[in-house]
């Protein structure tokens, strides 16, 4: 075999090498490192943990029919009611029963009283007895409504601000109190309304699209960044346009990508306030994911990156890069100069640290745009739904907190002591190699010419 071609095959083997451990799931177990200084310094392999299942998906869970957002005591008839109790009276005898039901029937009430005034005045306890008994059954409903509230209905802020329009659209229409409280009780004419939303139309009623608060304010805050119409198409991509240089749309090409993002990391619900559509909520994944997903883009890019022989351009080290921490060509010297284990080590570190700062670069872009959405008329006028999206907000900025302190805590655990322990071991090399007081003595030195004996 002559030398050139076996030269090829021993850095094919090498550079497969280096590929087979740098996309291996690193553990906690010790690396075989041959510069262990370079290792601890940079605080492991690892900067932070990723996501605890990379394949976690959002799941949507809906609520059972116990637990509606619109229970309500007005669902109760009380003229049925009344009309139950007094026709119970079965409990008097079947001949009273029948001649107390035909007698009413027969006779308006103030003939009734002059006819048969043994039978009004039994009419009449009955009537104060159905009377007392559907007050106290309503005031027990009542009672028992406070109760489910107190108990934190995540919806009823909602079902309050339907009811808040509903009652002025009734006052407007008609101005008639007692057919307005029928409508908004027994009928649940609020809850079949709607509420107006971000969009300036009504939604999370009777065939109205949901509430859906993290995702429509991120869209409406991404179109109202870019100076657009707050009801501008959610998929229109600005990459390519005048757009295309923002930081904005370099992170989320369209409104809909990026209210991709705030939903899967923090989670939303779809409200309805119709009680004949369910109410569901997705789970929140937090940012763990995304980092994965972004690594699994990155690194093989900058593994192909440093097996390629020649210098890699400028536009390449753009794509490998993350906002705020580029690669410079020096640094892709450096990298491809390392020996193969130092290398897949270094190569996977720093694939994870510009995916986590990809990952948090896009977090503060989508905390922006919430807070931007949080400030729009038309949101702030849905004000019980600005509690919800800033809870969020504050979730959002706690994962962003979360993860740099766990990025410090790493590298402060894992260098520090085994960067001293290395550090000791090489001043006691250096101690060892050298011998102080030490004089080498000639036996048979040089005299007048000659090497004496």
């Amino acid at each position: 075999m002559n030398t050139p071609f076996r030269n090829h095959i021993v850095a094919a083997c090498t550079l497969a090498c280096v590929l087979s451990l740098a996309v291996a799931p690193r553990s906690a177990d010790a690396q075989p490192v041959s510069n262990s200084s370079l290792y601890y310094r940079l605080g492991g392999d690892s900067p932070a943990n990723l996501a605890l299942n990379p394949n976690m998906t959002a799941m949507k869970m809906g609520l059972n029919g116990a637990v509606k957002m619109n229970y309500s005591c007005g669902k109760f008839d009380i003229g049925l009611s009344w009309a139950s109790l007094m026709n119970s009276l079965e409990n008097l005898g079947a001949t009273v029963t029948g001649a107390v039901q035909a007698g009413i029937s027969a006779l308006p009430l103030y003939i009734l009283q002059r006819a048969h005034p043994g039978l009004y005045q039994l009419f009449q306890n009955f009537s104060v007895k159905a009377d007392t008994l559907v007050a106290a059954s309503l005031k027990s409903c009542e009672e028992m409504e406070q109760m489910i509230l107190a108990g934190g209905n995540p919806y009823e802020d909602y079902v309050k601000m339907a009811k808040g329009e509903g009652w002025k659209a009734q006052a407007n229409a008609e101005g008639n109190v007692t057919t307005a409280k029928t409508d908004m009780n027994k009928r649940e004419f609020a809850q079949k309304r709607g509420v107006t939303w971000v969009y300036g139309s009504l939604a999370g009623g009777e065939g109205q699209p949901p509430i859906e608060p993290v995702k429509d304010i991120t869209i409406a805050g991404f179109n109202a960044t870019l100076n657009q119409p707050i009801t501008a198409s959610p998929t229109t991509d600005y990459s390519n346009g005048p757009h295309g240089i923002q930081r904005m749309v370099r992170a989320f090409r369209s409104a809909y990508q990026a209210s991709q993002f705030t939903t899967e990391v923090l989670g939303d619900k779809a409200v309805n306030l119709n009680e004949d559509t369910p109410t569901t909520t997705s789970t929140a994944g937090g940012l763990g994911p995304k980092i994965e997903k972004e690594l699994l883009e990155l690194q093989p890019k900058l593994i192909s990156a440093v097996q390629q022989p020649e210098t890699v351009t400028l536009e390449k080290l753009n794509v490998i890069s993350a906002p705020g921490m580029g690669i410079t060509p020096q640094l892709m010297e450096s990298i491809k100069r390392m020996p193969p284990d130092t290398q897949s080590m270094v190569i996977g570190r720093l694939s994870e640290e510009l995916a986590i700062q990809r990952v948090v670069d896009k977090a503060l872009i989508a905390r922006n745009i919430l807070i931007t959405g949080l400030s729009l008329p038309e949101v702030q006028a849905a004000s019980e739904a600005t509690k919800d999206v800033q809870v969020k907000i504050d979730r959002l900025t706690q994962y962003i907190d979360d993860l740099l302190y766990e990025f410090r805590i790493r590298k402060e655990m894992s260098s520090a002591t085994a960067t001293a322990i290395l550090e000791h071991q090489i001043d006691l090399d250096s101690a060892a190699a050298s011998v102080p007081g030490a004089q080498f003595s000639d036996p048979h030195p040089i005299r007048n010419g000659r090497v004496a004996q």
